[in-house]
Order: C-alpha cells, then structure tokens, then sequence
C-alpha cells in the first residue's frame, strides 16, 4: 500500500494556485511542489495541520492510503 497526497486535487477545488497555497501557508513553492508531487519524504504534523485550515479539509481527505 502506497500513501497518496491528495493535495492537487483539494487545492483546485478551493480555486488556489501553488503560489496562493505557498503565501497561505507562509511556505516556499518549492515545499508546496514537493508536497503535491509526492517528493516530500515526510510532512510535519504542523504542515498537516495547516494545510487542512487552509483548505477546509480532514487529514483523511489529504492523505489516503492506496493498493499499489
């Protein structure tokens, strides 16, 4: 099983580019990317946290867990 970021897709639904979420979150683009991208080999539970206020979603709408 492979955990998914389901953060483009939450992103867009909001109307938010990569740079309007980077500004919102007082993040660089590059994190941002990274997060999206599946690159980030880890994302603090604060990053979490605030990606979630931000987007007005649970953890679980962010992150899922999927059949390889």
């Amino acid at each position: 099983m492979v955990v998914e970021v389901r953060l483009k897709q939450l992103r867009e639904s909001k109307g938010l580019s990569q740079n309007a979420l980077a500004r919102e979150l007082g993040m660089s683009l590059g994190n941002v990317q990274n997060i999206e991208y599946n690159k980030a080999k880890s994302i603090p539970l604060d990053t979490l946290e605030r990606l979630c206020l931000v987007l007005e979603c649970e953890i679980g709408d962010l992150l899922v867990l999927v059949k390889s």
